[in-house]
């Protein structure tokens, strides 16, 4: 249900709610009630069944086409990309070696498209027990260097925390947040000054076509420090997932981020990735 057939079946229930106070027999705010209620079930049915139909296809094609297209898309889906960026994978193909970072590369999903794009991935993720199945996924390709460690606009080492005892969690983190009473300390992380990297990168004369970031809060300062340095330019698109809901200051910070994207009018920094 959307906000606006939620609102139209508050006010029937109000209706109906009035006519059971002041003892009316008017029969018609229960059929209003239940047509809307009818209405909705039957909409949301039809919604499910067109996702599975999508999904069939999208596997259908998978498994026709495992090494194209087919593929491809069913990816992009799984990885919840949205899908006005399909076009950032997409203009990637057959368009040689292009170099990306993938920051918080999580089960590796975005790495797994870019691979199959045919980029060279720098994959970044902290976490050592994803890290056991990322280098046993990825030990006999050669397109892909993995770190273990964070990124972030320093070099320091520091906690990984542990989002709610789970320790392959997607909301575990190295900064401290409204969710630290949910958190716990579990192990010591390096954390590397990306700036650093990519500068290290363009020295070697490798231009960066993709960048995404998913680093649970540590995006903060590092978006601020990349797009300062002017460092933005030389990546052709950037996509961040940003967590302000994560912070007391929630508007602030990622109004500052977006205030300097718009000083700088740059188009290729995304922050709705997700």
């Amino acid at each position: 249900m959307n906000q606006e057939d939620i609102i139209s079946l508050q006010k029937a229930l109000e209706r109906l709610l009035h006519q059971i106070q002041n003892h009316q027999q008017s029969k018609t705010p229960i059929y209003e009630v239940k047509k809307l209620l009818s209405e909705a079930s039957a909409k949301e049915d039809f919604e499910f069944k067109t996702k599975v139909l999508e999904n069939l296809e999208l596997l259908n094609s998978a498994i026709c086409d495992p090494l194209g297209l087919g593929k491809l898309n069913l990816m992009l889906k799984n990885a919840r990309v949205p899908k006005k960026y399909y076009d950032i994978f997409y203009e990637m193909l057959g368009g040689g070696n292009q170099v990306c970072i993938d920051c918080g590369a999580h089960a590796g999903l975005i790495s797994d498209i870019l691979l199959h794009c045919g980029a060279f991935v720098y994959s970044f993720e902290p976490n050592r027990y994803l890290n056991f199945f990322l280098k046993k996924k990825y030990q006999a390709n050669t397109k892909i260097q993995l770190f273990n460690k964070a990124v972030g606009h320093k070099n320091f080492y520091t906690q990984f925390l542990t989002f709610q005892g789970r320790i392959l969690s997607q909301g575990n983190r190295i900064v401290s947040s409204l969710q630290d009473k949910e958190t716990s300390e579990a192990y010591e992380v390096e954390v590397i000054d990306l700036c650093e990297f990519i500068e290290t990168l363009l020295e070697k004369n490798e231009s960066i076509y993709f960048l995404k970031l998913d680093i649970e809060g540590a995006e903060f300062e590092l978006m601020e420090k990349l797009i300062q340095k002017g460092l933005y330019k030389a990546i052709k698109y950037i996509a961040c997932e940003t967590h302000e809901y994560m912070f007391e200051e929630s508007e602030k910070k990622l109004a500052k981020i977006s205030n300097l994207i718009k000083k700088h009018k740059t188009d290729n920094i995304f922050l709705d990735w997700v």
